[in-house]
């Protein structure tokens, strides 16, 4: 949903605003003419509204909009509605809340039409836009202002199109190791545009039968590939050999599954005799209280926290019917305290069975899960004990009063799991 006329109706009760109702619906009807006489509406809504698109495009004021998106619409702008340029275009200028912004354009209109002064007079109570008069006057104004945002946006995309119509040359042998369809992501400074890109892959792999996975384009990781996936390989100068890649996947995806739960009690046995080896007690020093955590569910890993921007990323459809099988088209552990192949497709499959964790961003040392809602608090500590297991650095490198508790509060929080081995 992009807007709601019921947010700004409850402004004009609250408030006991004396303005007519209608006038929560004025900037909506503004940005539905402006693209319904741009071509931009979706197939299925110009199926479903045919009559009213035929009447703005002869005589827009024979027909008051605002009542249609009332009576039709239930007072809401939705992204559907539009076709995909429309819809791309909406996200950018009505849906992401940073300027260029749709409804600031629609407030700065209220103060240059009224004055300052009279903007933040007591009778408008900050709710300036709703009485500006709805008029064609109204409409051609604001239309020259959608118009120009409309350009500079096209500007920018045609110059995002250009810089990523030319991909590096690691990201197309990765694209072609992979073997499968990938978007390629140049680095970015807000990483709202990989957040969309990656729910709506999420989407459609539930439909195509693919798992959506985010990939760092890194040497790092290429070479780790390589080496995983060919015995003879000599690291990422070598010019990979499909065949044999394609038979390491099918042995990775036939072989006989390794018991996710048994690997992970093995890791923690290990943990718990490292800690008696450094004379720390278990209990007060690595476990610790469930307390101190924050949540999460934002995607860390690929991240380039000095440059300030994300890291240049594939977006890819691995051809898999499991969440845990994207291990055997990225087989990047196996090297430190990162654990293999099929440590890594046993226990993603255990922990996509008890908490519907999915594989979503690979870098060269980071591997990212979601799971669709946060771990039960009576299970957090069994979790983390087992993350702790699999990952001791979440733990032993991270805060200095960092403890598995700290990150159990965490997990019964959070819908992301980062791990990174140094």
């Amino acid at each position: 949903m992009m807007d709601d006329a019921a947010w700004h109706l409850e402004s004009i009760r609250e408030k006991q605003l004396q303005v007519d109702e209608r006038t929560a619906y004025n900037h909506l009807a503004i940005y539905l003419r402006w693209c319904i006489e741009h071509s931009r509406m979706s197939k299925e809504f110009l199926h479903r509204y045919s009559a009213v698109v035929e009447k703005i495009q002869k005589s827009p004021w024979d027909i008051d909009l605002r009542e249609f998106v009332r009576d039709e619409l239930h007072g809401r702008l939705l992204y559907p509605y539009f076709d995909e340029i429309g819809c791309a275009f909406a996200r950018h200028y009505y849906g992401d809340g940073s300027k260029p912004y749709f409804p600031s354009d629609i407030d700065s209109y209220a103060m240059e039409y009224f004055g300052e002064k009279r903007y933040h007079s007591n009778g408008f109570q900050d709710e300036a836009y709703l009485f500006v008069p709805f008029n064609e006057d109204y409409y051609q104004a604001i239309s020259k202002v959608i118009e120009h945002r409309w350009e500079e946006w096209q500007l920018e995309s045609a110059k995002t199109r250009k810089r990523e119509s030319t991909l590096p040359s690691l990201a197309e042998e990765m694209m072609d190791y992979l073997h499968c369809p990938c978007l390629y992501l140049p680095p970015m400074k807000s990483d709202t545009p990989i957040e969309l890109a990656y729910q709506d892959a999420c989407k459609r792999g539930q439909q195509e039968g693919f798992v959506p996975m985010l990939v760092a384009v890194d040497d790092t990781l290429w070479e780790c590939l390589l080496l995983n996936s060919e015995g003879d390989c000599d690291g990422a100068d070598d010019v990979f050999d499909k065949e044999e890649v394609a038979k390491y996947r099918q042995t990775a995806l036939t072989d006989s599954m390794l018991d996710g739960k048994a690997v992970l009690e093995r890791m923690l046995q290990e943990r718990k005799e490292e800690a008696q080896d450094d004379d720390l007690d278990w209990s007060g020093e690595i476990l610790g209280e469930m307390a101190n955590g924050e949540g999460n569910d934002e995607f860390l890993g690929y991240w380039d926290y000095p440059a300030e921007q994300t890291l240049p990323l594939l977006l890819a459809e691995i051809p898999v019917k499991n969440p845990w099988e994207v291990f055997a088209y990225l087989p990047f552990g196996g090297w430190n305290e990162c654990p293999d192949t099929p440590e890594l497709m046993a226990v993603t499959k255990y922990w996509f069975e008890q908490y519907g964790a999915r594989p979503a961003v690979i870098t060269h040392d980071a591997l990212e899960l979601t799971v669709p809602a946060p771990v039960p608090k009576e299970r957090a500590m069994e979790l983390a004990q087992e993350q702790y297991a699999f990952c001791p650095d979440v733990v032993d490198q991270g805060p200095p009063d960092a403890t598995v508790g700290m990150l159990a509060d965490s997990l019964r929080q959070s819908r992301a799991w980062y791990f990174w081995w140094d």
